[in-house]
């Protein structure tokens, strides 16, 4: 009696996961890989003199044409570039800004994977991509840094151009992001605000305005401004107290920069304008009288 030896049989379906099981070990040693973004969310203007976004990663065997690149906003350009065993550079609007010399890493794979970037300004606010790559492989990640500045100028003016009604303005200066005014009352926001934003030198002046009838308003009133900036998460308020009457003999004189707000306005702002304007030369006239 002859005895068959026995014969393994193997399926299609176990070739192909063997072969895909051995191509990904293959892969694995070869990749590089993004571990860790480090960009700071939020930083203050003026408080820091630089500002580090670091990108670190992994590699494997083929290091071949490895570089690193970061790109601002979008991929069309990148703002700062190293190719390893080559020296750094930067360019765009990140040309003359960077730290070309700082190293994260004594490892000459990973010595300038960051950037260290000098007097940051809100210029340079806005998404950053890391773009690491060799000849075989490449990853990225994007995050988000806000070059936040508080303002530099905020008031709640309260005035009257008539015995019956009171002008209600918050007005601030200097600010980014673009700040968000609301006007209420402890009891309530207040409606039928107008609003007006202007960007000027990278800065950002806001007005909210309203103009409310005395029936209306307990005695006294209280009126609160509040400036948000949710990108930073910064508020803060002005409060005020209104005595509803006749128009004050002493009424609150409006700035410079109310006059250059108001004025902005435009088509909505005729009634801020001229609010304004009534109050300032009644002032004037009040001051020449004394």
């Amino acid at each position: 009696m002859v005895r068959r030896r026995g014969v393994c049989r193997v399926s299609s379906g176990q070739l192909c996961a063997a072969l895909l099981w051995l191509l990904t070990c293959i892969h694995g040693l070869n990749a590089v890989k993004i571990v860790k973004v480090v960009v700071p969310e939020i930083i203050q203007y003026g408080v820091q003199d630089a500002v580090i976004l670091d990108c670190d990663y992994t590699y494997g065997n083929e290091t071949s044409g490895l570089m690193v690149k970061w790109f601002f906003k979008n991929k069309a350009r990148p703002v700062y570039q190293w190719i390893a065993s080559q020296k750094p550079q930067d360019m765009g609007i990140l040309r003359g800004r960077v730290d070309l010399t700082y190293r994260a890493s004594n490892d000459p794979l990973k010595m300038h994977r960051a950037l260290r970037i000098v007097k940051p300004n809100t210029d340079i606010s806005g998404d950053y991509t890391c773009v690491v790559s060799t000849f075989m492989e490449e990853d990225s990640r994007t995050k988000q840094m806000i070059v936040f500045v508080p303002e530099t100028n905020f008031r709640l003016i309260q005035n009257k151009t008539d015995d019956d009604t009171v002008n209600v303005i918050c007005a601030a200066d200097g600010a980014f992001p673009a700040p968000n005014l609301t006007l209420a009352t402890p009891e309530r926001r207040l409606d039928g605000v107008s609003h007006n934003l202007k960007l000027v030198n990278g800065r950002y002046s806001a007005v909210a305005f309203v103009t409310l009838n005395d029936a209306d308003l307990p005695s006294p009133a209280e009126f609160i401004c509040t400036l948000r900036i949710s990108q930073a998460k910064y508020a803060v308020r002005k409060e005020a107290i209104y005595y509803p009457g006749p128009i004050s003999t002493t009424p609150e004189m409006p700035t410079a920069a109310d006059m250059q707000l108001a004025a902005a306005v435009g088509s909505k702002g005729v009634k801020l304008y001229t609010a304004l304007s009534t109050v300032l030369l009644r002032a004037l006239a009040q001051m020449f009288a004394s």
